[in-house]
């Protein structure tokens, strides 16, 4: 399968004490349809992230989605805005456009909120696909892996 580019995109950080300049960091983040199983979905930015164990959104995209998270399976998961957090499940659909579309299990947390994007993480993202950081070009490429 083809590798798909993607570019970063730049996020301008204001001046303070230790950027008296500020600065711009680049991101390699894209623009993705999510669609929740109830069959709503939202145009969401989401971040693949290789350092988190699932992918993972805030609460409120849960909200947004329609999602009756009282009655969605949930644990505590840490590493996200605080020590532990209340993180409820659902299988959505993740679509990047250009043929990158895939199911995980993923988790929405209020940890999240405060980030305002998606992480997409190792199970269901990473373990389907090799992406390819190219930081000095501003590029990333994601391939989708064929199954065995």
């Amino acid at each position: 399968m083809a590798k798909i580019p993607y570019t970063y995109v730049p996020f301008p950080i204001a001046a303070c004490e230790a950027h008296p300049e500020g600065t711009t960091a680049y991101r390699p983040i894209a623009v993705a349809t999510i669609t929740a199983s109830n069959g709503e979905s939202l145009r969401w930015v989401v971040l693949p992230d290789s350092g988190a164990d699932a992918c993972l959104f805030p609460l409120t995209l849960a909200i947004m989605l329609k999602l009756d998270v009282l009655h969605l399976p949930k644990a505590m998961t840490g590493g996200v805005g605080s020590q532990s957090n209340t993180t409820y499940y659902d299988t959505v659909s993740i679509d990047m456009g250009n043929g990158i579309v895939f199911d995980a299990y993923a988790g929405f947390t209020q940890g999240m909120d405060s980030v305002g994007m998606g992480l997409l993480g190792q199970q269901g993202f990473f373990e389907a696909h090799n992406v390819e950081f190219r930081h000095s070009e501003k590029i990333y490429t994601i391939e989708k892996i064929l199954p065995v």
